[in-house]
């Protein structure tokens, strides 16, 4: 009975992740950060753009004429700002790993969120993907950010109270450069092409997705899925993605409805 106090009264007085300080407050969920760290997390709690869930004004969204979108909507955990920015490059590229758990809880907010905003069910997804990295950045990092956001969105009580199922459902074809100095229109033509389903991709899906007589459990003849990756731009990756999964899910006899979750929002 005493060791969670115990733990508790030792992470008191231990140093802020972010900042270095001494931490002298626990934040409930986050004993990793200081209080000013805490408090400067710039949360999007009211999205101004309804559909990519931008917390400022949208370009992207009302253009015409241009690639078809093949998720629902996006919703972000966090603007991504500066300090957002040196959050995600200390996890990403410094090795960081303590980073990665703060991350994964984020997610999680961020799913009871866009359900309680869409006035969604525990029950409204069937499963949570994540956008593939290629060979050479698993060579370089040695793991997968997505994947390890996914997890912490994963967590979000599914059916019966329990985790939604964390699928791995898409493989990157080859490998492309950074996206981060592209225009939006070199974004979306480096996107072309790039993924495509795992060999077992709709095996995995069907044993969460389909019943034994063969209906799509819970939404008719729908199949929604949760899609994560760590930072939404001009979604061309997220978008990418979607039309192969919703391609995944027609192979089922269903349609497919993809909603993106990512941790920041640039």
């Amino acid at each position: 009975m005493l060791k969670p106090i115990h733990r508790l009264l030792s992470q008191t007085g231990s140093l802020c992740l972010a900042c270095g300080s001494k931490i002298s407050a626990q934040i409930p969920g986050y004993p990793e950060l200081c209080l000013s760290c805490y408090s400067s997390i710039p949360w999007i709690m009211q999205p101004r753009c309804l559909v990519c869930g931008r917390h400022v004004g949208c370009p992207d969204c009302s253009r015409t004429g241009g690639t078809p979108r093949c998720f629902v909507i996006n919703r972000s955990s966090v603007a991504y700002n500066a300090s957002m920015r040196q959050w995600l490059a200390q996890y990403k590229y410094r090795g960081h790993e303590a980073y990665g758990e703060v991350l994964a809880r984020m997610m999680g907010r961020a799913v009871e969120q866009m359900k309680n905003e869409l006035g969604l069910q525990k029950t409204f997804f069937d499963a949570v993907t994540f956008v593939p990295l290629s060979e050479a950045r698993w060579v370089e990092r040695g793991f997968n950010q997505a994947e390890k956001l996914a997890r912490g969105a994963a967590l979000a009580r599914g059916r019966n109270g329990r985790s939604l199922p964390l699928l791995n459902l898409l493989t990157r074809t080859r490998h492309t450069d950074k996206q981060s100095f592209k225009s939006r229109h070199e974004r979306l033509k480096n996107m072309q092409g790039v993924f495509q389903a795992l060999p077992d991709a709709s095996e995995r899906l069907a044993a969460v997705a389909v019943r034994s007589d063969g209906t799509f459990s819970e939404h008719g003849e729908a199949i929604r899925l949760l899609l994560v990756d760590d930072v939404y731009t001009t979604g061309s990756t997220i978008n990418a993605c979607a039309a192969v999964l919703q391609n995944i899910c027609t192979e089922l006899g269903a349609s497919g409805e993809i909603y993106s979750l990512t941790w920041a929002r640039s």
